[in-house]
């Protein structure tokens, strides 16, 4: 009896995160970038459309044979993982509050940020100038999930905090203290 080839399951396994790299660097191009939302439901498609032809060669082998079945695992597991991310982040709290703690609250801005850094929170980006509350609404559906707080001020370096899954989700008030480095 053959030992199953794990190569087989590695191929199976880059080509849909190929595909998908060259089909948003293709529409990137032209001035189309798409949220994480999009990519996540292009990959369920792409993993779906590999499932189909890998189930029907699943049925087609011999008994030996346990490639196929290896393969139909490994879809059948990423798929199941882009669902559950994508449950996550409908799942997730749109809001991010907490407190700033300066000497620049009148200037300072605040932005959540996603995976590719990219600014994805929306509406007033600036503390309470007394108490340094904030409030900081986006969409983790749509943009996924909120992985940094940026703090910027004019003339300072911006200064960035990692956010967990489970802080977000727990709604942890975030408190932050931003003194001004030249930038």
């Amino acid at each position: 009896m053959a030992a199953p080839s794990s190569e087989g399951a590695g191929t199976l396994l880059k080509l849909p995160g190929e595909l998908l790299d060259q089909i948003a660097a293709l529409l990137s191009k032209v001035g189309i970038d798409l949220a994480p939302l999009t990519l996540q439901l292009f990959l369920l498609a792409l993993v779906a459309a590999l499932l189909v032809p890998t189930i029907k060669k699943l049925y087609a082998r011999r008994k030996v044979d346990r490639v196929p079945m290896i393969n139909v695992v490994v879809l059948a597991l990423v798929a199941a993982g882009v669902l559950i991310g994508l449950v996550e982040n409908a799942t997730t709290p749109t809001t991010v509050r907490g407190t700033l703690a300066s000497d620049r609250l009148h200037s300072v801005e605040l932005a959540l940020l996603d995976f590719r850094d990219q600014v994805i929170s929306y509406g007033d980006s600036r503390p309470d100038t007394q108490s340094g509350v904030f409030v900081l609404h986006y969409k983790p559906l749509v943009d996924g999930r909120a992985r940094k707080l940026r703090v910027t001020a004019a003339g300072c370096r911006p200064q960035e905090t990692a956010l967990a899954r489970a802080q977000l989700r727990a709604e942890t008030r975030i408190t932050e203290d931003f003194a001004c480095v030249a930038g």
